[in-house]
């Protein structure tokens, strides 16, 4: 299930960066004429930063690593897509906001404009993903620490000959 996790986490993370290129580098956004040079900019801007973060947290996601580093990695990787969307719901919850210029600009999923539709199921994905990589580990993981726990202490099995060799200066 931690592939199944991590491949779901990575199809979130690809939707949230290639939706948003997609999304805004055209007429309606950074293209459109009606906007004021400014505004552009910062859409410009916030599609290169997303598409950015999308780039890192495909690689994070993918590198080899230690299990703490992987651990780590799957979290930002999988905060990624939560992270990017998760304003879209708080912007279009200010009063005089919409999540489009003109009712039914934008298509719809089941009534909801697909901008959100598709924040929506990014961010769902993710946590699924998150939550099946993590319940993995979780099953795969000893209950009782070893009986070198001091020694050990904060350092996964994999990681105590490394530990122990430190320790012993070789």
């Amino acid at each position: 299930m931690a592939r199944v996790g991590q491949l779901l986490v990575t199809a979130a993370v690809l939707g949230t960066g290639i939706s948003h290129a997609l999304a805004d580098l055209n007429r309606t956004h950074v293209f459109n004429p009606r906007w004021t040079p400014h505004a552009r900019f910062h859409a410009a801007s916030a599609v290169a930063t997303d598409v950015g973060w999308s780039i890192a947290a495909l690689w994070l996601l993918w590198r080899p690593g230690t299990r703490r580093e992987r651990d780590l990695a799957l979290k930002v990787a999988a905060l990624h897509p939560i992270l990017t969307y998760a304003p879209f719901y708080i912007a279009v919850a200010l009063p005089g906001s919409e999540a489009e210029d003109e009712p039914g600009q934008i298509p719809r999923v089941a009534g909801v404009p697909v901008n959100l539709f598709v924040a929506g199921v990014a961010s769902g994905l993710s946590v699924l993903g998150y939550l099946l990589a993590r319940a993995d580990d979780r099953r795969s993981r000893p209950l009782a620490p070893s009986s070198n726990a001091r020694s050990t202490a904060g350092i996964h099995p994999g990681e105590v000959r490394d530990h122990e060799a430190l320790a012993a200066g070789t």
